[in-house]
């Protein structure tokens, strides 16, 4: 009884085998626009039980079954059409603001062998000042300034949907450097100037699906801060954000409070302050 059933069983197989066999088929498709890698993870799904789909330089490799195959190619027809020209912006914005106020108490005493004097280098600001008839002296100065921080970049690019783009722009800002060298004669200081790039660009990858974008950004600001040249700002952000063409998509932002008070001698100065960041994209067709 088992002999015959594993007779039947082999029989079976081997008239089976070939028919499912024959019901596949193998066919290169070369593609016009697309790309590889990015078209197989989207029809690896459709492909009939039993079937595969690779590929390489350019062209894909499918075994399915002939109405899988049938319904394979009309999906392929609409992936494999020509990438969208694509303009894409970034804009990056900063806006602040920065009150300080600068105190202090200097003047001058002599009697007799003694002398004090603390002398204030500056006449900005307002001044209250005493003297009597000996010479002596005591003065108050206070300043108090106000400035906005604001700074508008915009980078725009051309590429092709699904293409990485690259933009990069700037600057190299001279950083007054000094050195001290312990001789023989003495010590000797020496002066010079370092150059340090200032940067702002950004790196994009776009996906579209219809009107709606995928975008892979990386975008990067970096700038000198305000009165304090040896100082740089940097902000980067890396993300993945989505929306619609044609709409700016914020995709990062941040807010920072400065309070500052620092003394040197009988000066002192208070520093109060805020910023905001924002890093906005927007990806428009160019038809």
């Amino acid at each position: 009884m088992n002999k015959l059933f594993l007779h039947v069983f082999l029989l079976f197989i081997i008239g089976v085998t070939p028919v499912m066999a024959d019901s596949m088929k193998l066919e290169i498709i070369e593609l016009k626009h697309g790309v590889v890698s990015d078209i197989i993870p989207v029809l690896k799904p459709l492909v009939a039980e039993g079937g595969t789909v690779t590929g390489m330089n350019g062209k894909l490799i499918i075994k399915s079954t002939p109405s899988n195959l049938k319904q394979i190619k009309q999906v392929l027809a609409k992936l494999d059409n020509a990438p969208r020209r694509l303009m894409i912006s970034v804009k990056q914005n900063v806006d602040g603001s920065l009150k300080t106020n600068e105190s202090g108490l200097s003047g001058r005493y002599h009697s007799g062998n003694v002398r004090i004097e603390s002398p204030d280098i500056s006449n900005e600001g307002a001044i209250i000042q005493g003297q009597d008839s000996d010479g002596n002296m005591i003065r108050y100065r206070t300043l108090e300034t106000r400035s906005n921080i604001e700074d508008r970049n915009v980078f725009r690019i051309q590429t092709l949907e699904g293409h990485p783009a690259h933009i990069n722009v700037g600057n190299s800002v001279p950083i007054p450097t000094q050195s001290a060298v312990v001789t023989g004669a003495g010590i000797v200081v020496q002066n010079g100037v370092e150059y340090r790039d200032v940067t702002s660009g950004f790196y994009v990858l776009p996906r579209l699906q219809g009107d709606n974008v995928t975008l892979l950004v990386a975008p990067r600001l970096s700038r000198v801060s305000p009165n304090q040249a040896a100082i740089f700002d940097i902000q980067e952000v890396e993300t993945t954000a989505t929306g619609r063409l044609g709409e700016w998509i914020q995709i990062g932002g941040s807010t920072q409070h400065y309070n500052n008070d620092s003394r040197a001698n009988v000066i002192r100065t208070k520093q109060r302050g805020q910023e905001q960041r924002n890093v906005l994209i927007k990806v428009e067709e160019i038809k």
